[in-house]
C-alpha cells in the first residue's frame, strides 16, 4: 500500500473525501438502524421523540442523496487551512474529483 506522501495534493483531497464519504455512510445507517428498531415503541408512547425521528429520517434521505457533495464540503473545511491545500480548493470542484483516479 502506497504511504500518504506518494500521493499528489488532489489525491489526498480525494481520499480524505472518500473516508469521510465512508464515515458519513456509516453513521447514517447506524442511526437509521436504531431508529428503525425504535420507532415502533416511539409511537406507541406517543413521544414526541418519534416526530423528531421521523423529521430527521427524511433529513438523512436527503444526506444520503447529496453524500459526496456533503463530504466535499467537510473535507474542504477541515482541509482548506493546510497551506499546501489552500490553493488547490481555491478553483476544486465536487466534479473535478471524480476525474482523479487513486492506485
Amino acid at each position: 500500500m502506497p504511504d500518504q506522501d506518494e500521493y499528489t495534493p488532489i489525491q489526498r483531497v480525494k481520499k480524505a473525501q472518500e473516508n469521510t464519504v465512508v464515515v458519513l455512510g456509516v453513521s447514517i445507517g447506524f442511526v437509521l438502524l436504531l431508529y428503525f428498531f425504535s420507532f415502533a415503541a416511539m409511537v406507541d408512547r406517543g413521544s414526541a421523540v418519534a416526530w423528531f425521528q421521523a423529521i430527521t429520517t427524511g433529513l438523512m434521505a436527503v444526506m444520503l442523496v447529496y453524500i459526496k457533495r456533503i463530504a466535499f464540503f467537510l473535507t474542504r473545511l477541515r482541509l482548506s487551512r493546510r497551506a499546501e491545500f489552500r490553493d488547490l480548493f481555491a478553483s476544486l470542484t465536487p466534479a473535478d474529483l471524480d476525474a482523479v483516479k487513486l492506485d
